[in-house]
C-alpha cells in the first residue's frame, strides 16, 4: 500500500512539472511573437524615414521646379501631389500597382514664394511617419529673407 501512494505523488509531481513547463514555453512564444512584430515596425519605420528623406532632399535640389522634381522622383504628379508605392521589401512599384506602402508627398508654393512639402508615409493601416519640408524660394534670387 504504500508502495502505490509513492508512485501516485510521482504521477502528481510528473504532471505539474508538466504543466509548469507548458506554461513556460507559452511565455516565452509570446514573447519571441511580440519580438518579431516590433522587429518589423522598426524596420518599417527605418525605411519610412529613408524613403521620406530621400524625397525631402529630392523636393530642395528641385527648388520648386516641378518638372525637374518629376524627373528626380520618377513619379507623376496630380495637383502639387506626388505618390510613390513600395512592395513588402520597399521596391519601388508602377503606378497603380497593390502596395503595402505608401509615400504622399504634397508640394505647395505660397505668395511669399515659400515651399511647403508635406511627406507622409503609410503602410495599409496607418502612418508610419510624417516629414514636414519648409524652403525659402527667394533667397536663390539674391533677394533678401
Amino acid at each position: 500500500m504504500n508502495h502505490s501512494s509513492k508512485s501516485r505523488y510521482f504521477l502528481v509531481e510528473l504532471l505539474v512539472n508538466c504543466l509548469l513547463f507548458a506554461i513556460a514555453a507559452a511565455i516565452c512564444i509570446a514573447i519571441f511573437a511580440h519580438g518579431n512584430i516590433t522587429g518589423k515596425k522598426s524596420t518599417a519605420l527605418s525605411m519610412a524615414v529613408a524613403e521620406a528623406q530621400n524625397v525631402a532632399e529630392s523636393v530642395k535640389a528641385a527648388e520648386g521646379d516641378l518638372q525637374t522634381l518629376d524627373t528626380l522622383l520618377d513619379a507623376g504628379e496630380k495637383g502639387g501631389v506626388y505618390i510613390l508605392r513600395y512592395d513588402a521589401d520597399w521596391q519601388r512599384l508602377p503606378a497603380g500597382a497593390d502596395s503595402v506602402y505608401e509615400l504622399r508627398a504634397v508640394i505647395t508654393v505660397d505668395e511669399k514664394n515659400m515651399l511647403q512639402a508635406d511627406i507622409s508615409v503609410t503602410d495599409r493601416a496607418e502612418t508610419i511617419y510624417t516629414l514636414r519640408v519648409l524652403r525659402y524660394l527667394g533667397a536663390k534670387n539674391g533677394r533678401k529673407i
